[in-house]
């Protein structure tokens, strides 16, 4: 055992924990700091010389936060008490001058009861039956409404709102009902009560946040969603949009790996472009931002989720603009919708501080579906695949034998695979006055990779300040800072595409160090690839700063009008590194250094201007007007120094030589005017429309502008006099708009570039590197909508569904160009889609008394399908196992289809027997039936897309415990296991799958799954892409378990502690599913056209949290 390397990973890990420690000590006393004076209020200071208890109950008041409370007859508040104290605790003062007087006191929150003593001591009231009637507002009864006195006493109401329940009069009874205020009331000696519950915010009432403004969901006409994260089942996420996942319909999110930083797939409504970006517009406070951090052009450099750089304990809800008419107002970037997400601000109040501190364990499960042969099984195979070799061909290749006999077997994962810990800490502080409300948050987050020595560490800070100078001007602010270092999983080289496949793929007898304790490389033995080497020497991370913040100013003109502008900026940089040592095979035995710089600035100018107004009593208008502009400005550098003189000093200004020098510089501009106009009659009948003009940089001038509209209304049913269902809200809806897309084709697709790096006679000049397109236009979407909103019980239960048409036209496309234009590709506008579908989500708050259960479930069904291309009879290959064609779905695969194995020579026909395919090879289905299989044996044979996917949350409460369930699914989606080739009895030479082995072809009927082995044979591995490596990755997960216990407030009040919760929560818990390996939920690619690969990179671990919420 290497001890060296023991001790200094226990080192290490020691360190993690002591800065772990002090930063979570640091960030509980900045956030305790406003909170100071509260604090200090347990102890008071009181020099009152033969006054009045009334004089002492101001000062008591005065030096806290309590308020006192008591009957007339308890306490003649002109007794005159002598109290000289300073700094003594509250209670002790108070028993000081109460206890003479006869008096007890109490301290319930902010209050302090007084009673005189011999009340407390009365005996208990005899109970007695009391009955009553429950109903609301306009006296029409409730049913079910809860009926319970303090000791567990209680009853529900019938279908006339009566109830009868044997109860102490002394005592009140609480009745409570969803969609109503709770009502405390006292029955004293009347045996019967008629009880009146006041209307609580209706869930048709609830306040929703749209593009430029904000309307209540009664009032809304299209589709939008909405997720509002709670404390119980919020799962412990890197990224914002993990928090979406299964929680609304129409919104599919895959993790592209479990590799911390990892970018995801969003997509909402299904695919919106082929190779213009198929991710929506995302807009953080009103400032609409870039998704992509980490990408600096250097090699190796990998697409982070740039959503990683905000914390998800800031979010207070997430908006989702599903169709046209709620997207439209956001133009050209809204095809693929629109999230808007919403941070939290302060309320007016004291400070109330809260802070939630976690750790987290994780580990790669499904590990045993990567078993490998041992050197037995593996040799038996291999030995197999020489005989066969030598009996097809007539040679004479030796057999090998154990080169190694008596070695323990080396499991080559095991080494590259660790238990992850993960820290969180995060502390914030809201409060406000009349006039001003501020929220600030801090956070840490040190983020274990499963993968040895992959590692994350975030700090965030974020700021929400309002403040109402003047009653007609108001100002406010946002900001974001956020600091990030990504010890990256190493790719490329000698690692190639996964270290778990580079791992895997080593011969079982293989140890990564030579006996002299230097690591392994060079030669047959480890193919110039040792993975430890690569995770321990390798030095490569990310560093990524980035601000956004915002600042506005609010002018309230009259009652109806105001006018607001908003100045945003969006800033991010980014440094790479990656470092060979010169021990490293990489590092040319002096060092080899690659280096890339790269930063973002988005500036947006944004002026609003909203006028609302009611008239003729029943009519009410919203006419809002705006304009905004903002600029993207990006640069990068990178190279690559060879020659240094100590690991020590890995920077390239000490290099000896240079290589791969490249700088780039882009900038792109948006300008935009928007409108939306909304009529409101009586409630009950609603219009909206809205209209946007985009002119942008990335077309030619008479292309410059697009314009987009949209239309909408609806129907409130439950405001028609003729409604008879006064519990019950039903609302149809129905839209139609416009949308554009021009994303992923760069800011310059329509002019020809040139580019320096070319030689011609000895000579350096510029050659042509883009092929301009002078046509190129807007990509274009109109959406039509139909939904329906109902909502029974006051809310207990809702339904929402939707229908939906997407017609998408003049797709844009990097098409390729003959090879004697100069050019590989050309940005065209090529062809049209449409993606249609069907959207259901289903809620449930039902609860009895101290138990509540709240219940949500979501299916989406979504289909694509391409509808016309420049040529609509053709076949567009995209890459080795996808195409493009008519009446198809992008995302398709386009492949030979595998059929079984062969059982014996006579089956086989005699043009593929010829070529050496004998009994235990795989068949292959002969399309156009010449006994030869090729390119033009190629079919589709299914889709990377699902055909459904949703979510399934449960949470029960019952008094202080919380128990959560939440499953995600998705279903008819194909996934193809790019990185098996030989592991899977290929050409007989690689390590094997154990499971493949065990079921390898050995003889007529012994099985039509696995090939027989063979030596350096490609028939079964590599030759054709076919469909023996697609799977069904359909699957069922359950992505959050959590358990929860909250303090009675009677435990924790003395403490000044409003509210402490300690939970246990279990992440990708289990997965159900057919995939044979780690994870069906994996997407390499975030392109539509290359969809479905799994290279297996570390897959989403199982991980088990334990944390404490403290709120005071």
């Amino acid at each position: 055992m290497n001890y060296t390397k023991l001790i200094f990973s226990f080192r290490k890990r020691r360190q993690n924990l002591l800065i772990f420690r002090n930063f979570t000590i640091l960030l509980v006393a900045l956030v305790l700091l406003p909170a100071g004076v509260s604090a200090q209020k347990g102890n008071v200071s009181v020099n009152i010389n033969n006054g009045t208890v009334k004089t002492f109950i101001k000062e008591i008041e005065k030096q806290t936060r309590y308020t006192f409370v008591y009957r007339n007859n308890v306490l003649n508040d002109q007794a005159k008490v002598s109290v000289n104290c300073k700094n003594k605790p509250l209670d002790q003062v108070l028993s000081q001058v109460f206890t003479p007087l006869n008096v007890s006191y109490s301290l319930n929150n902010n209050t302090i009861v007084l009673v005189k003593k011999e009340l407390q001591q009365q005996k208990k009231s005899e109970k007695k039956t009391i009955k009553g009637t429950v109903t609301d507002g306009r006296g029409e009864p409730i049913i079910g409404a809860n009926v319970i006195q303090e000791g567990g006493i209680g009853t529900i109401t019938d279908v006339d709102g009566n109830f009868t329940v044997t109860a102490d009069p002394s005592k009140p009874l609480d009745i409570s009902y969803i969609g109503y205020k709770k009502k405390s009331v006292r029955i004293g000696a009347s045996p019967t009560v008629r009880i009146a519950l006041e209307e609580d915010a209706h869930v048709m009432d609830e306040v929703i946040v749209i593009g430029y403004g904000s309307k209540t969901k009664r009032d809304v006409t299209s589709s939008i969603g909405t997720y509002k994260p709670g404390e119980v089942n919020v799962r412990q996420v890197l990224g914002v949009d993990e928090l979406l996942q299964g929680r609304v319909s129409g919104v599919n999110i895959t993790s592209a790996s479990g590799v911390p930083g990892s970018k995801n797939r969003v997509s909402i409504r299904g695919i919106g472009s082929i190779t213009a970006g198929n991710e929506p517009l995302y807009v953080i406070d009103g400032v609409p931002i870039n998704n992509t951090s980490g990408d600096t052009g250097a090699w190796g450099a990998q697409s982070m989720n740039g959503l990683n750089d905000f914390n998800p304990s800031d979010v207070e809800s997430i908006q989702i603009l599903k169709d046209a008419a709620s997207a439209a107002i956001y133009g050209s970037r809204a095809t693929n919708g629109v999230i808007l997400i919403t941070t939290k601000k302060g309320s007016k109040g004291q400070a109330k501080v809260s802070i939630d501190t976690n750790v987290s364990f994780s580990n790669l499960t499904r590990t045993d579906k990567l078993d490998m042969a041992d050197t037995d099984l593996f040799l038996e195979v291999l030995n197999e695949a020489i005989d066969n070799y030598n009996l097809q061909t007539n040679s004479t290749q030796a057999r090998i034998d154990n080169p190694a006999p008596g070695k323990a077997q080396t499991n080559w994962l095991d080494l590259v695979l660790r238990t992850a810990v993960t820290y969180t800490t995060t502390a914030s502080v809201s409060g406000g006055t009349d006039k001003t409300n501020y929220y600030l948050s801090a956070n840490y987050k040190h983020n274990e990779g499963v993968i040895i020595n992959n590692l994350l560490k975030r700090y965030n800070l974020k700021v929400n300040l309002d403040t109402e100078i003047k009653k007609w001007l108001k100002v406010g602010t946002s900001l974001n800072l956020s600091y990030s270092r990504n010890n990256r999983v190493p790719t490329g080289y000698n690692i190639g595409t996964s270290v778990i496949t580079r791992a895997i793929e080593q011969r079982p007898w293989d140890s990564p160090y030579r006996p002299d304790g230097e690591y392994a490389v060079g030669g047959q033995e480890l193919a110039n690839h040792n993975p430890i080497q690569a995770l321990n020497e390798e030095d490569v991370y990310i560093d990524n700063y980035r601000a956004l913040g915002s600042l506005y100013m609010l002018f309230n003109i009259t009652k109806d009008l105001n006018f607001k502008t908003t100045l945003g900026e969006d800033f991010n940089y980014t440094e790479e590194h990656i470092y060979y040592s010169a021990d490293h095979p990489y590092g040319n035995k002096v060092g080899k250094l690659i280096d890339g710089r790269k930063s973002y600035a988005s500036t947006l100018w944004e002026n609003v201007l909203t006028y609302k107004h009611s008239f003729l009593e029943d009519f009410s208008l919203d006419v809002m007007l705006g304009h905004s502009i903002q600029k993207d400005v990006t640069s990068s550098a990178a190279q690559t120094g060879i020659g240094f003189p100590s690991p020590s000093f890995d920077v390239n200004s000490v290099a000896a030589e240079f290589s791969d020098v490249s700088t780039g510089l882009s900038s792109f501009l948006l300008q935009s005017f928007f409108g939306r106009l909304s009529l409101n009659y009586k409630n009950r009948y609603l219009l909206t429309g809205t209209m946007r003009a985009d002119g942008s940089s990335k077309f030619i001038s008479n292309n410059r502008y697009g314009y987009f509209p949209s239309v909408s209304a609806g129907w409130n049913l439950g405001e028609e006099s003729w409604w008879k269902f006064p519990q019950t809200d039903v609302k149809l809806r129905a839209s139609w708009g416009c949308t554009g897309n021009q994303g992923g084709i760069g800011s310059y697709a329509y002019q020809a570039l040139a580019g320096g790096g070319y030689n011609y006679n000895g000579e350096n000049g510029l050659g042509l590197t883009t092929a301009g397109n002078r046509d190129l236009k807007w990509e274009k979407a109109q959406q039509g909508d139909i939904g329906v909103d109902l909502s029974f019980f006051r809310g207990a239960i809702t339904f929402t569904a939707d229908a939906f048409i997407k017609d998408t036209k003049d797709l844009l496309y990097q098409k390729p160009t003959p090879a004697t234009s100069g050019y590989t590709s050309q940005v065209c506008n090529i062809g049209s889609m449409r993606n249609k579908g069907l959207e259901f989500t289903l809620g449930a708050n039902l609860g009895k008394g101290s138990f509540s259960w709240h219940s949500d479930f979501n299916i989406s069904f979504i289909r694509n399908k391409l509808t016309a291309l420049l040529d609509n009879n053709e076949i567009l290959t995209t890459s080795s196992m996808h195409a493009l064609k008519v009446g198809e779905p992008i995302g398709s695969f386009y492949m030979i289809k595998w059929k079984g194995i062969y059982q014996s020579d006579d089956e086989i026909p005699a043009k593929i027997y010829d070529q050496g395919v004998r009994a235990g090879d795989c068949i292959y289905e002969d399309v156009d039936g010449n006994d030869v299989i090729d390119e033009n044996d190629k079919q589709f044979v299914g889709s990377a897309n699902p055909k459904f996917t949703g979510g399934f949350n449960n949470t029960f409460k019952y008094k202080g415990f919380d128990l959560s369930m939440f499953f995600t699914f998705s279903s008819g989606n194909k996934l193809y296991e790019l990185w098996t080739g030989g592991l899977r009895m290929g050409n007989g030479t690689w390590p094997i799958l154990k499971s493949s082995a065990e079921s390898r072809w050995t003889g007529p009927g012994s099985t039509n799954k696995n090939p027989r082995a063979i030596y350096g044979y490609t028939w079964n591995s590599t030759k054709f892409v076919n469909t023996r490596m697609l799977h069904d990755a359909s699957y069922i997960r359950c992505r959050t378990a959590s358990i929860g216990y909250t303090l009675p407030k009677s435990w924790i009040n003395r403490l000044h502690i409003d509210n402490l919760r300690i939970y246990f929560q279990a992440d990708n818990l289990f997965v159900l599913t057919k995939w044979p390996y780690l994870d069906p939920e994996v997407n390499v690619s975030l392109s539509a056209t290359n969809m479905g690969y799994d290279y297996l990179y570390p897959s989403q671990p199982r991980t088990f949290t334990i944390g404490v919420n403290l709120k005071f």
